[in-house]
């Protein structure tokens, strides 16, 4: 089961699968820029339950991690891109979790209206204020105007598991946001809340948003990644020797941040590349950069797997997770 703290066949297969996207990623270690997003395909393993669905993308890789040295795998976060249809590849999703024997569950804190996984939405992010309409509503507007579509959904398991997905597709061509972001952790504090959830119905239909056009240039070197920091209009760069493997896109955090993909080009271990990264951020982030909260190091069936969190008061959080190669970046202002 995904709760066990031993390593069942289906987590020693994700980790083998780590092993081969690892070794044959793309030489430029992300996009190639072309105008078409490049990544693990469909039926892709991203946790011991869950594979890439259809319309979909792996960027990078599953970024596994322990919670301490030498330990089990503690959870897992990975970054799907939208290409396709968003209900359908949201849909999929939903019923995985429920084929793994697990209720999804969505929030619904509105007891008289019927519950809805997805919610057109007509916002322009990174502001988050805008009207919301359940997927399939008489009264989602028509016309060309842009919208964007929201898909939430998670579920729980035995011994603290937490399995949360979400889908943000928006039809603006600015930012770029056409993402799935999986989120599984094996020992959660958190727990159900019956007056805030209901069960998730699986969303279908046609989807009244269409993923937009990946950028056919994304940030080099140098250039700036993510949205400012807020207040201080702290930048970050990307540094030389990685590429982005698509746009950044929102963070968890309310007050904002960003998260991204970024491939290393030029071979660096999973060391070399995780504390490069930590590094930069720390230094960007934090009038001095803290000693980290945690700094984890693991090996997996030959997968190089670490994580490193630093923060700090009204300096938000730094999360810097990786695997092989490939990092993922998590920069939240809270």
């Amino acid at each position: 089961m995904a709760g066990s703290a031993d390593a069942p066949p289906r987590t020693i297969a994700l980790l083998l699968t780590v092993a081969l996207l690892v070794a044959c990623g793309s030489d430029d270690g992300g996009s190639s820029g072309s105008g078409d997003p490049t990544g693990a395909p469909p039926g892709t393993a991203i946790t011991a339950e869950l594979t890439v669905p259809p319309g979909t993308v792996l960027a990078g890789a599953p970024f596994a991690y322990a919670a301490e040295d030498d330990g089990p795998v503690a959870g897992t976060e990975a970054l799907l891109l939208v290409t396709g249809d968003p209900v359908e590849a949201f849909a999929d999703l939903v019923e995985q979790v429920r084929t793994a024997g697990l209720d999804p569950l969505t929030y619904h804190p509105d007891a008289d209206a019927e519950p809805s996984t997805c919610l057109v939405a007509d916002v322009t992010y990174p502001e988050t204020a805008g009207e919301r309409w359940p997927l399939g509503s008489d009264d989602i507007p028509g016309g060309d105007d842009p919208l964007s579509l929201e898909c939430e959904a998670h579920a729980f398991g035995p011994s603290g598991y937490r399995l949360d997905l979400k889908l943000v597709v928006s039809e603006h061509s600015e930012p770029y946001l056409s993402f799935i972001r999986v989120t599984e952790v094996q020992d959660s504090p958190s727990s159900p809340l019956p007056d805030l959830e209901a069960e998730a119905p699986t969303p279908e239909g046609d989807s009244p948003v269409t993923a937009p056009e990946f950028p056919a240039e994304l940030p080099g070197p140098g250039d700036t990644i993510g949205a400012p920091f807020t207040p201080s209009g702290e930048e970050h760069r990307l540094l030389d020797g990685y590429a982005l493997a698509a746009p950044p896109v929102l963070p968890a955090c309310v007050t904002g941040g960003l998260v991204a993909v970024v491939g290393g080009t030029e071979d660096q271990t999973t060391d070399e590349a995780v504390g490069t990264w930590v590094e930069h951020l720390g230094a960007d982030s934090f009038a001095q950069v803290p000693a980290p909260d945690s700094d984890v190091t693991t090996t997996h069936d030959g997968v190089s797997l670490r994580r490193v969190v630093l923060s700090g008061p009204g300096a938000g959080t730094v999360t810097v997770t990786g695997v092989g190669g490939y990092v993922l970046l998590d920069r939240c202002n809270d």
